[in-house]
Parts: C-alpha cells; sequence; structure tokens
C-alpha cells in the first residue's frame, strides 16, 4: 500500500470576506433599526406627556377661575339647581388654541368659624374642573374653595 503525501498549501477562503462583510451590514441594519424605533417611540411619549400636561393646566385655570369667582362674589352665591346644589355652571372656555376649561361648583357646607362672631361663617363649595387640549388630553381638577362671608348686614 502507498502512502501519499498531501503538500500543505493555502486554504480555499474564498467568499470569506463576503460573508464578513454581509454579515457586519446586516447588524448594522439591526442596530439602525431599533435606534429609529427608539427614537419614534420616545417621541410619541413626549408628545403624550406634552398634551396631559396641556390638559392639566387647562383644568387647573378652570379650578382657579372658581376661586376667582367666590373671591369676588359680596354675598354667597345662591344655589340654581337643588338636586346637586349646583351654584355656578361655567361653559367651555377658550384659553389658548385648542385648550380649553369647564368647571362646575356646587355649595358644599357652611360653618362657624371658630374665634370668630356668630353671623360670620365660612361657605365650602366644591369646584370641579375640566381641562382639554386638542382631542386626545383630557384632565380634571377637584377642589374645596371656602369663603368666609358675614350673614345678616
Amino acid at each position: 500500500m502507498t502512502v501519499r503525501k498531501q503538500e500543505a498549501g493555502p486554504l480555499p477562503r474564498e467568499g470569506f470576506a463576503l460573508a464578513t462583510t454581509l454579515l457586519i451590514i446586516l447588524v448594522l441594519g439591526i442596530i439602525a433599526l431599533g435606534a429609529a424605533w427608539l427614537a419614534t417611540t420616545e417621541h410619541k411619549t413626549v408628545h403624550a406627556e406634552s398634551v396631559h400636561l396641556r390638559a392639566l393646566t387647562a383644568a387647573d385655570a378652570g379650578s382657579e377661575a372658581a376661586i376667582n369667582f367666590i373671591r369676588l362674589v359680596d354675598d354667597p352665591p345662591t344655589i340654581t339647581n337643588f338636586a346637586d346644589r349646583t351654584v355656578r355652571q361655567q361653559g367651555t372656555t377658550a384659553i389658548e388654541g385648542n385648550n380649553t376649561y369647564d368647571y362646575g361648583m356646587s355649595f358644599a357646607r357652611k360653618r362657624r368659624r371658630p374665634g370668630w362672631g356668630v353671623e360670620y361663617l365660612d361657605y365650602d363649595y366644591a369646584v370641579n374642573a375640566r381641562g382639554q387640549a386638542s382631542v386626545q388630553g383630557q384632565s380634571g381638577v377637584q377642589i374645596v374653595a371656602s369663603r368666609l362671608f358675614r350673614e345678616g348686614y
């Protein structure tokens, strides 16, 4: 039996560089797609947060308008609807662009204020303010506002 000795020569590497290059391009493409997806997701989140913040600011403006109404009246506001004790219902008010608010105010209770005479009473009002920014953003604020009135003079 004869044994042939094979000479050591270069290994066949034809196409190795092409396969490596394609693999690197594929990995870089996947990284680019992930970065683009992350950027669009972040943009959507920031936009949604901005809309919510504008709606909350609009609702806060509605509660401030109700407080201002209570602060400026000379006598306790009269109840207009005895079923739910509504004192005032403010319709939609535009603030800026498409930001709006509205509020409803109802009488909660009246009570004596300690240290004052019997004719001085604290009137409490429950305020429900709603704010809207664009079509999607809606928010609400609920507060209780009090004002000291003197009765019987």
